[in-house]
């Protein structure tokens, strides 16, 4: 992830968070992760940060299941301290391409909540908000029954082997016969 700065915690209003996007970059490590959509009704909790203009590009590359989309400033509210924002600054979030449910092939992932939580309490701890990871959970739509833990053998390669897609592609594209079988325990 590229450096940022000045995170803060916000409501972000008119979006809601679910768990909408289907991962199948890899047969074997197939996930459903959180995404956006616009909503009139929603709102959630987040945060905002500054990263340099040009690592958008590297961002985007890395969201490759969204499309970063512009938020207007009256969509944002700020939960402790603010930074000045002005109608020059550009604001974007990431709007799921394909959104789509959870499956027994395509589950939501106890590696990736815990990676979300863990960060919603470093925010309570860090800017003294109480119960952020409660209203995290409670403000993300389509928890579902399809839900692994994963926590001893994680299906997010990246955090632990940077070439994991890479790797799964190329097996799949020269021995998938057998890469396909592949099960994980």
């Amino acid at each position: 992830m590229p450096e940022v700065h000045s995170i803060l915690p916000i409501h972000l209003h008119h979006y809601l968070r679910s768990w909408n996007a289907f991962e199948n970059k890899t047969q074997t490590l197939a996930t459903t992760y959180l995404g956006l959509e616009k909503s009139d009704k929603h709102f959630i909790n987040a945060i905002i940060f500054e990263v340099e203009e040009d690592m958008l590009l590297t961002i985007d590359k890395r969201e490759f299941l969204y499309t970063r989309e512009s938020v207007a400033l009256k969509d944002i509210e700020f939960l402790s301290s603010s930074i000045a924002l002005s109608q020059e600054d550009k604001i974007w979030v990431y709007i799921t391409i394909e959104p789509s449910s959870p499956s027994p092939a395509h589950p939501i992932i106890e590696s990736y909540v815990d990676t979300c939580i863990s960060g919603c309490f470093e925010v309570e701890k860090d800017f003294s908000i109480e119960n952020f990871a409660k209203e995290f959970i409670e403000t993300t739509q389509d928890w579902s029954h399809y839900w692994v833990n994963d926590r001893i053998f994680p299906r997010a390669p990246h955090i632990h082997m940077p070439d994991a897609y890479r790797i799964d592609t190329l097996l799949s594209e020269t021995v998938n016969e057998y890469f396909s079988k592949i099960e994980i325990e």
